[in-house]
């Protein structure tokens, strides 16, 4: 078991411990949390299935109390210092990943600002916002294809 030891500035320290999904080279791409300079394998260091895979799909289906049962155990271990080490593995040594697998979104203008110069794009010869725009929020619909890392 290891302690971690991360600068006090860092921007992933213990209450920004963002998930991700990550591969080192010749490995399969599973679940990690950042913290400091280190990417924590999940896969090694909770033995759940759902973190030995390629999306964190299988995790976010499981609902609010198992990401908060998650998120209190990799606390604490990370506090308490019982990380395994073969679950820690240096930044520098990962390629990231798209976290979930994309089928389908909707997406909604985030300020009118936003929502003008779109409607000058598609509406290059007309008035750049609907009038129905300040009364009900406007969406489209969303490609998967267009969802990079």
């Amino acid at each position: 078991m290891t302690h971690i030891d991360i600068p006090a500035d860092s921007e992933f320290g213990i209450d920004n411990l963002p998930y991700g999904i990550f591969s080192t080279p010749g490995t399969d791409a599973r679940v990690g949390v950042r913290y400091g300079d280190n990417v924590i394998d999940l896969s090694v260091a909770s033995n759940d299935l759902d973190f030995a895979s390629p999306s964190l799909n299988a995790f976010m289906a499981r609902g609010r109390s198992r990401w908060v049962e998650v998120r209190e155990s990799v606390t604490d271990m990370l506090i308490s210092g019982t990380t395994p080490a073969e679950a820690i593995v240096s930044v520098s040594d990962v390629t990231m990943h798209l976290p979930f697998e994309v089928a389908d979104y909707v997406d909604f203008y985030a300020s009118e600002h936003h929502a003008a110069n779109l409607g000058r794009l598609f509406r290059p010869d007309a008035e750049p916002l609907l009038p129905n725009w300040k009364h009900l929020p406007v969406a489209y619909h969303g490609r998967a294809g267009t969802v990079v890392v």
